[in-house]
């Protein structure tokens, strides 16, 4: 099976205080976008989950698998599977790239090996395997805009208005990858809710890597709506009416040094 694992964008993302496990908890409006990577997925009658990633067991699709497997597999089964990633979304850049694969995994693993599980229940089980993957489960599954909160584990599919008006989408990829928990651990956490959209970690982030506040810098020069950091970066966006404009916010970016791309959101 071949499988589209599409890449994220947070539209919106607050962060409040720690919760008891230790993570922060969130409010977040998550769109994928048409950047994507694909998954070509073998079932076997082995145990093995192989892929070729390199990450061995640190791979989010090996434990995704796993987690299915262990979950929903009929006593005494050999479910195995080789996964073979062509790799387009940037590592640490926000996007949501080691998460979107392993949420198509799961979904294309749950029809592979006949399992029979809900979008719900898929979604459940991702929060186990990384804070994004239900967001993503449910947002490959309905192809729209999805709700997280929590530290990732309650979503919902969003209402259309929540979304910017504008048709394509800008990415700009700085050249540097940003860690996750380097940038949380800057981050100041809201005590109320945001008034519009936000980035909570966009401030963390720029003051980690000085390349994430340029490419948003240049991204509003060149005349993008909405411009905002992703995730926890480093990537960023803006919006453009029409595609022409879009292409042109592109190389203005590419001009100075950036990796951009013109996509959209899935489904769209």
């Amino acid at each position: 099976m071949r499988i589209a694992a599409y890449a994220k964008v947070n539209l919106t993302l607050e962060v409040y205080g720690r919760r008891t496990d230790g993570f922060h908890a969130l409010r977040s409006l998550v769109a994928p976008i048409s950047l994507a990577d694909t998954l070509e997925i073998e079932p076997t009658a082995e145990d093995a989950i192989v892929t070729d990633t390199g990450y061995g067991e640190k791979d989010l699709i090996v434990r995704a698998a796993r987690a299915l497997r262990a979950a929903f597999a009929p006593p005494g089964s050999s479910l195995g599977a080789r996964v073979r990633v062509v790799k387009r979304i940037p590592v640490g850049g926000g996007l949501g790239g080691g998460s979107a694969d392993a949420a198509a995994a799961l979904r294309a693993l749950n029809e592979l090996w006949g399992l029979g599980r809900s979008v719900e229940e898929l979604a459940a089980l991702g929060a186990s395997v990384g804070s994004d993957v239900p967001a993503l489960v449910l947002a490959q599954h309905v192809r729209a805009p999805v709700w997280m909160e929590g530290r990732g584990e309650r979503v919902r599919v969003a209402e259309a208005s929540a979304c910017p008006p504008f048709p394509f989408l800008v990415l700009a990829h700085p050249g540097v990858a940003s860690a996750t928990a380097e940038v949380y651990a800057r981050c100041v956490p809201r005590t109320a809710p945001a008034t519009g959209a936000v980035n909570d970690l966009q401030a963390a982030a720029c003051a980690l890597h000085p390349e994430i506040a340029f490419a948003l810098a240049a991204l509003v020069a060149a005349g993008a709506h909405e411009v905002r950091m992703s995730g926890s970066g480093s990537s960023v966006f803006g919006f453009a009416e029409d595609e022409p404009s879009a292409q042109a916010l592109a190389a203005r970016l590419r001009a100075v040094g950036c990796t951009a791309w013109v996509t959209g959101y899935v489904g769209a």
